[in-house]
């Protein structure tokens, strides 16, 4: 009888951790919406200027950045960046050589931490070939 009880006990409680847990990340933002003013390119795909949205799949560090337009959609993989020192508001931050802009880091408004993409091989060739990087910024 006693093990039944604690048995019971114990799922009755495991049930009421699993059950709040869920609020709580419900309330974490999963995507953005921004306008990019220019051209751009996320791993090797080129995008044009327009509006955007772009998803967060869970903590797996994979984004969707899809086209409002409907004019194509790339998934990138992400790695974490530490610390958003410059304040908890979303923003898309891209490397610019010359006249081609790459997007460089994706931060959520939610996030301390925001996420940082890959280079992809245009944009290593792109460097290799300018001299110094300026950086744009697209977001709040």
């Amino acid at each position: 009888m006693k093990r039944s009880t604690k048995y019971l006990s114990g799922m009755f409680l495991g049930l009421v951790l699993t059950v709040s847990a869920v609020p709580g990340s419900a309330q974490v933002a999963r995507s953005l919406k921004v306008t990019v003013p220019f051209n751009f390119v996320v791993a090797n795909k080129e995008f044009k200027a327009g509006d955007y949205v772009i998803e967060r799949e869970g903590e797996t560090g994979f984004l969707i950045i899809r086209s409002k337009d409907d004019d194509g959609q790339q998934i990138v993989s992400s790695i974490p960046k530490e610390s958003n020192k410059t304040g908890n508001h979303e923003r898309l931050i891209f490397h610019r050589y010359g006249n081609e802009h790459f997007l460089a880091q994706i931060w959520f408004s939610s996030d301390e931490g925001g996420h940082e993409l890959i280079r992809g091989a245009q944009e290593k060739t792109a460097a290799a070939n300018e001299s110094a990087s300026n950086q744009a910024v697209a977001g709040q």
